[in-house]
């Protein structure tokens, strides 16, 4: 075999290589496009991370009429110590713990979501579900979060 023809036969074999690898490479990146497209846990894509309005404890506590208060920390925390009345739902939990929030829930009920503290982020992605998902636009995050409310009981 001659040089020229040794340089074909590896260009037609690298080019038979690439080829498998570009339709093994389509046939897995097909299905995975699908699945974060409609799995039903999938991550959001979007950059719509709208910031909900944080208020302060002493603003909760003299809330007129109805309120409830949401902790977003794991279950373990909410388990050792939580705001009285405060009902648990993270993310985490969120298909398991739904069902006791709608019931507790009122229209026109105001709601404070918190978590660790002003750090934590669980207790924002839990407000924006509540209204995004549930429509409830009275949802707030408490400012400084578990921490704020301890504090706030000395």
């Amino acid at each position: 075999m001659t040089a020229p023809d040794k340089m074909n036969a590896a260009r037609a074999f690298f080019f038979r290589a690439f080829r498998q690898a570009g339709v093994l490479l389509l046939a897995a990146l097909i299905p995975a496009l699908l699945a974060g497209a409609f799995h039903p846990r999938r991550p959001s894509w979007s950059r719509d991370q709208t910031m909900i309005p944080e208020v302060a404890w002493s603003t909760v506590r003299e809330w007129p009429g109805l309120r409830l208060l949401v902790d977003a920390r794991s279950e373990e925390a909410f388990r050792r110590q939580h705001i009285p009345g405060a009902l648990p739902l993270s993310e985490v939990q969120w298909e398991e713990r739904l069902p006791a929030f709608i019931k507790a829930w009122q229209p026109g009920a105001r709601v404070a979501v918190y978590c660790d503290n002003a750090g934590c982020q669980a207790s924002q992605a839990v407000a924006r579900r509540l209204r995004r998902e549930l429509g409830i636009n009275d949802v707030f995050v408490l400012k400084g979060g578990w921490g704020a409310w301890l504090e706030a009981q000395k």
